[in-house]
């Protein structure tokens, strides 16, 4: 599948080299600044002590429409997803696939009310972040993608991005209910975001204080909460997994949101943390910390 990749930073600048590297035709899609950094530089992945550099095709979005997409991997963040849709409505035509790997739920409406049918559902987790020179460093050693129809099943369609996206070196499943997938990555998320970003410390600074686990065990079970009266049933060895990580002792975790805030950077709050609560108050669910979270980020972004 002729693929393009929609940015180049922490999620899409890993998956993308990788796929390059696995000899898949890959193309990123980027802003002029950043194609010519890529085209000087190449697209430097550091994994501890190791650093590679994948030399990247590249296209600008006034491009997009001289070549045919099969495959559109989104992987911007919520804030640069509505000019994401924008740039590449040209490059989605025909049988051309949308696979956003985006947190959260919200965007999903977002390109379904784009591009229709064309949108798959996916999540993907691996722990990076982008370097001010544009370079990516590797945090942790979760590396995989989960893909899959939102209405469940499989699908010629589906096997053929298996077929493209697996084998490359992160690990993939093909998922048959991939909207429960993403529910369960923004239970953990959200819970790790809302907890680290109100309290301002890693996991294990607040489990060591008298009633830092209390308040990590509320936040996850606010979460879950919220996805059961939404009618998802999360998976138990997911709630099981929060509560286990979020109060590890010594533990130096935190959300990569909280990350962003100490770097000063801006956060995607809407979709981890405020979509929750917009959710949480249609549906009549009391979540305060959640709450406090998101008027906590809401109050970091107007001073930015």
């Amino acid at each position: 599948m002729r693929t393009l990749v929609v940015g180049a930073g922490a999620v899409g600048g890993f998956f993308g080299a990788l796929l390059l590297d696995a000899g898949r035709d890959v193309t990123f899609l980027v802003r002029p600044a950043r194609a010519e950094a890529l085209a000087a530089d190449g697209l430097v992945v550091h994994d501890g002590d190791t650093s590679t550099v994948t030399r990247v095709p590249t296209v600008t979005a006034d491009r997009l429409a001289d070549t045919s997409w099969d495959l559109v991997l989104v992987t911007v963040k919520e804030q640069a997803l509505d000019a994401a849709i924008v740039d590449i409505t040209p490059a989605v035509t025909g049988d051309t696939v949308v696979l956003p790997l985006l947190n959260g739920m919200r965007h999903l409406d977002r390109l379904r009310d784009a591009f229709g049918e064309a949108v798959l559902g996916g999540v993907a987790v691996v722990a990076s972040q982008l370097r001010p020179d544009g370079s990516i460093d590797l945090l942790g050693p979760d590396r995989f993608m989960r893909y899959g129809e939102p209405a469940g099943g499989r699908s010629t369609r589906i096997e053929t991005v298996d077929a493209t996206l697996s084998g490359a070196g992160f690990d993939t499943v093909c998922s048959a209910d991939i909207v429960t997938d993403m529910w369960d990555k923004w239970i953990f998320l959200a819970s790790a975001a809302a907890l680290t970003t109100l309290l301002q410390a890693t996991v294990g600074d607040i489990t060591a204080t008298d009633h830092g686990p209390s308040v990590a065990r509320a936040v996850i079970d606010e979460c879950a909460s919220v996805a059961a009266a939404s009618g998802v049933t999360v998976r138990p060895q997911v709630i099981d997994g929060a509560r286990t990580r979020l109060v590890a002792e010594g533990s130096p975790f935190t959300a990569s949101l909280y990350r962003d805030m100490v770097a000063g950077r801006d956060v995607e709050s809407d979709s981890v943390i405020t979509d929750l609560v917009r959710r949480a108050d249609r549906l009549a669910v009391s979540v305060p910390l959640l709450t406090a979270a998101s008027v906590n980020l809401s109050l970091y972004r107007s001073r930015r």
